[in-house]
């Protein structure tokens, strides 16, 4: 566990430093939480109500389009895991996150994070930054799939999260970067 909360602190420092007090108020309001392989954090038609910062595994957020899973972001060690339009607007999410291996984090409640951003400008800096890392991430990965071809996207996963190459399923990975299982398939035998 002190692993865990000593890479809560390492990483929340690189977004904006806390002092010890403001970490351990931060701490007091995050839940650990384990989630074992396909488990949910968030389905379809519920309120998205938290983060997930994760110490263990990695998540996808996915959308079901005509019974297709279409994953657009997973999360690692390390990330924020959570969607942010039902975050912000506290509407029903039509995304999902699930487990994509056994995972665990500190759970971090909508309502409990915007008290601290209430109690003190520190924290409202931090959220505000972690917001504008979570929209420039997703950023970058609609600039990828508009922008590059199948092959470029596939090059750029390997040059820029090739853990997410390692240890996600190759179906998730083809929806990721817009392309079918069989077509990623080829580009990886082509690179071999």
């Amino acid at each position: 566990m002190d692993d865990a909360i000593n890479l809560l602190k390492t990483t929340l420092h690189n977004f904006h430093k806390l002092t010890d007090k403001e970490f351990k108020e931060f701490l007091k309001i995050s839940e650990y939480k384990t989630l074992a392989k396909k488990e949910f954090l968030l389905q379809n038609g519920q309120y998205n109500h938290g983060i997930l910062f994760v110490t263990k595994g990695i998540l996808g957020l996915y959308e079901l389009i005509n019974t297709k899973e279409i994953y657009t972001s997973f999360f690692s060690v390390s990330n924020f895991a959570t969607e942010i339009s039902s975050l912000a607007s506290q509407n029903t999410s039509n995304k999902n996150i699930v487990a994509i291996s056994n995972t665990e984090g500190f759970f971090i409640k909508r309502t409990e994070l915007l008290q601290l951003y209430d109690k003190s400008i520190s924290f409202e800096r931090l959220g505000r930054k972690l917001l504008e890392h979570l929209l420039s991430e997703q950023h970058t990965f609609t600039t990828m799939l508009t922008s590059l071809k199948p092959e470029d996207r596939y090059k750029y996963l390997l040059e820029h999260n090739p853990e997410l190459i390692q240890q996600i399923p190759i179906q998730y990975l083809a929806s990721y970067i817009g392309i079918a299982r069989e077509t990623l398939s080829r580009i990886r035998r082509r690179m071999l």
